[in-house]
This record gives structure tokens, C-alpha cells and sequence, in this order.
């Protein structure tokens, strides 16, 4: 993504505060940051300079109730804070009880310097999952629906890092939150007096991108994969072409859900960027029935992957339009005239119906993807007993779909 562009998208900026190893009385070294569009900003604390990089509107400052509060206080708003206070914040931080009411006190002073909203949030070290669970709980109250944050994972404890990806997961999930940015300051990687700020929003990105193939081998929703794709610079015409040939298929307008895909299908042929190229080769097995040439394989490679879901009913309907549309195929007719398809339907029904005529295989499909079928959508068992016990062996009848759709290629 664009810098610019990303740096304009974040209202609120989640920074973490930790403890000095350096030194207790003087905090953090000031250190020259090379922030990702190449400016420097030197600082002691990095989420400060972060912010102002990203002009965002508000920070969020975490930190134990050990952190460094004290020295953040004297460094960023100095005399302007109530003398009184910063004793009581001195004493609070040797003693490991800061509060967040004390830390409300002083925020105004750090308001006016930094010349944005500060609000502090004191955690606990978030050791067990029950105190991380309430670290998450506590940030999901403090952000709104589509409010577009920024993570800095820089200081603090380690795991409060692996925390923070976890959270951007979390928060986009259960608030809604959009998390834009993930930054880190990488201190042990200064060369020549400047730290590079590096960005780790590909790590989210990667588990955005097992999310969205989570939710598409439950449901078969693959325009949930347009939003990750145009992120990595996939054409919006393309990527749009998903959303558009999803809603086609809801209906089981698969023809039109083909062609519309196609193009977005034949895009995948080239690398992506980002994220995207690493799943790139497995979204484009997952939509090659697109590019079947006849509709009647299309619609086998649908019951294919609706069965291997779990989808039996939908496995069912594909397979069986997949046999009259082929029927109506080698008969040289337009296998999306609705009476067409109703007449091969009648042609094999009566052919198999007393059981005899036809290849074994054909009359067996027939029957059962029809059978199936309906019983799905009617939710009565069919008349046949062999497919009525199908139907009460569900691994059973998986087991026999699979082998009935796969034998459709059969000449």
C-alpha cells in the first residue's frame, strides 16, 4: 500500500510503553528513526514519533503499572504537568502501583505538548490468557466500529508483541476496527546511527488471507478474497469480478458466474504482490471450473467442491443440472434452454425407468443425484430404500456422491 495513502487512513495509533534497560533515571536513548517513506525522526520514544508520522489523532499508551510513566511525563510535558502529580507518578512507578486515574491527571499536560489525545491504559504483565483476554476486552471498549488503527510493537515484553498481531486479528473481527499499519522499531538493526522502522503488516495480512480461505472451504464465498486482492495491487475490475460472479452463483446462474470470472481467473496467472502471491496458486485451483469449456463440466467441478465442504444439497443440484446439460450437449442443443433440459430430463427418466436401458453408470447417477436432490430440498427421504439409507449414512453417501461425480467424465 502507499504510504501517504496508509499514513491518511489512521485516526488512532496503539503504542506500547515498557521499562529501560539502559537506564532507570534516563529512560530510552534517543535514537534517529528512518520511518518507511525515508524520513528520520530522532527520539527517545518511538511511539511519539510514530504518531506524529502518522498524524493520527489519538494514541493509546499501554504500559505496566511499573512502565516508564514517570520519565515519559518529565521528557514530553516537563513543568507543564502539576508538580505534585509527577512526585506522586515518581513514587507510583518505583512502587509498581500506577493508576490509571493518576496517569488521567497528567494526560492533559501530555495532550497540549504532543498535540493530540492521549489515552494511558495500565495492564497487567498479561502473563496468563485470562489477563491477555482482558488487555483485548479493554481495547475493544476503547475503539469504535471502523475506526482505522496503527499498532506499534515495539517496546514493552516480547510476547506483548505477538499480543498485538493477535489483537489486529481480534479487534477487526469482534469491533469492526480497521487495523491499517503494524510497526516496529527495530533497534537492534541500527547501522550508522539509524534505526529502520519496519512494517510487519504482511504478517496480518497472511492471516487475513487463512481467515478468508477458512471461511471459503466452509461456504465456497470466494469474493471474500476481492478486498485482499486489490490490497496488493490486483485490478479493481478483477477484483470486483469475484464479488459480482459470487452473487451469479448464489442464484446457480453458473454460466454467467463463469464468464465473469474468467477474466479475474486468467489475472491470477501473473504474481501478485504482497501476501497474495503466497496464496495466489491456491485461489486459482479453486476457481478453475471457470474456465471449463462446457457448462456441464463446470457444473461437475462445482459438485466436486461443494461435496468436498460438507454442501450435499448443492453437491447434489450441481450434479444433477451436470447431467442433463450434458445430455442436452451431445445432443448439439443450447443447454440453457430451460426446455431443453426438462426434455432430457424426461427422455432419461423414462429411458431408466424400468431399469434396464443405458449404461450402468448413467442410470445410477441419474437416480441418485436426483434423488438426493430432492430429498434435500424437501426434506423427505426418496422412495428408493438403498438411497433412503444413504441419506442416514451421511459419510456413506459422501463417500458415494464423490464416486458418482467423478465417474459423470465417463463417455
Amino acid at each position: 500500500m502507499d504510504m501517504d495513502i496508509q499514513k491518511a487512513q489512521v485516526n488512532t495509533l496503539i503504542s506500547l510503553l515498557g521499562k529501560s534497560n539502559l537506564d532507570s533515571k534516563t529512560g530510552y536513548r534517543v535514537t534517529c528513526y528512518r520511518m518507511p517513506n525515508g524520513e528520520e525522526r530522532s527520539t527517545e520514544y518511538f511511539g511519539l514519533a510514530l504518531a506524529e508520522y502518522l498524524q493520527v489523532r489519538r494514541m493509546i499508551l499501554i504500559g505496566t503499572a511499573s512502565s516508564m510513566w514517570d520519565l515519559l511525563v518529565e521528557n514530553v510535558a516537563g513543568d507543564d504537568a502539576a508538580e505534585e502529580l509527577r512526585i506522586m507518578l515518581f513514587d507510583a512507578v518505583r512502587a509498581g502501583t500506577v493508576s490509571e486515574d493518576l496517569l488521567g491527571k497528567l494526560a492533559p499536560a501530555i495532550e497540549q505538548k504532543v498535540g493530540r489525545k492521549v489515552t494511558p491504559l495500565v495492564i497487567s504483565s498479561s502473563v496468563t490468557f485470562a489477563e491477555q483476554q482482558a488487555l483485548l476486552f479493554r481495547l475493544e471498549e476503547l475503539l469504535q466500529k471502523d475506526e482505522r488503527v496503527a499498532l506499534d510493537l515495539t517496546h514493552g515484553f516480547r510476547h506483548l508483541a505477538m499480543l498485538g498481531l493477535a489483537a489486529s486479528r481480534y479487534l477487526s473481527h469482534e469491533r469492526g476496527v480497521q487495523v491499517v499499519g503494524l510497526y516496529y522499531g527495530a533497534l537492534d538493526m541500527t547501522r550508522d546511527g539509524i534505526t529502520p522502522v519496519v512494517t510487519v503488516d504482511g504478517l496480518a495480512h497472511l492471516l487475513e488471507w487463512a481467515e478468508a480461505f477458512e471461511g471459503y472451504d466452509a461456504s465456497g464465498d470466494f469474493s471474500r478474497f476481492a478486498p485482499l486482492l486489490k490490497r496488493d495491487g490486483l485490478a479493481h475490475e478483477a477484483a470486483d469480478a469475484l464479488e459480482r460472479a459470487w452473487g451469479l452463483l448464489q442464484v446457480s446462474n453458473v454460466s454467467d458466474a463463469a464468464r465473469t470470472l474468467y477474466s479475474a481467473w486468467k489475472k491470477l496467472e501473473s504474481p501478485l504482490t504482497g501476501a497474495s502471491e503466497l496464496f495466489r496458486k491456491r485461489l486459482q485451483k479453486a476457481l478453475r471450473w471457470c474456465q471449463a469449456q462446457q457448462l456441464s463440466e463446470k457444473l461437475r467441478l462445482l459438485a466436486l467442491q461443494s461435496l468436498g465442504r460438507g454442501d450435499v444439497l448443492r453437491a447434489a443440484v450441481f450434479g444433477f443440472e451436470c447431467t442433463l446439460v450434458r445430455e442436452v450437449e451431445e445432443a448439439g442443443g443450447n443447454p440453457l434452454d430451460y426446455e431443453q433440459r426438462k426434455a432430457a430430463d424426461d427422455r432419461l427418466q423414462e429411458a431408466f425407468k424400468g431399469g434396464e436401458e443405458g449404461p450402468d453408470w448413467k442410470r445410477h447417477a441419474y437416480w441418485l443425484l436426483k434423488n438426493v436432490r430432492n430429498a434435500c430440498a424437501h426434506s423427505a427421504p426418496p422412495r428408493n430404500t438403498k438411497h433412503a439409507e444413504l441419506m442416514r449414512n451421511p459419510e456413506r453417501l459422501r463417500r458415494e456422491l464423490d464416486a458418482t461425480l467423478n465417474r459423470l467424465t465417463n463417455t
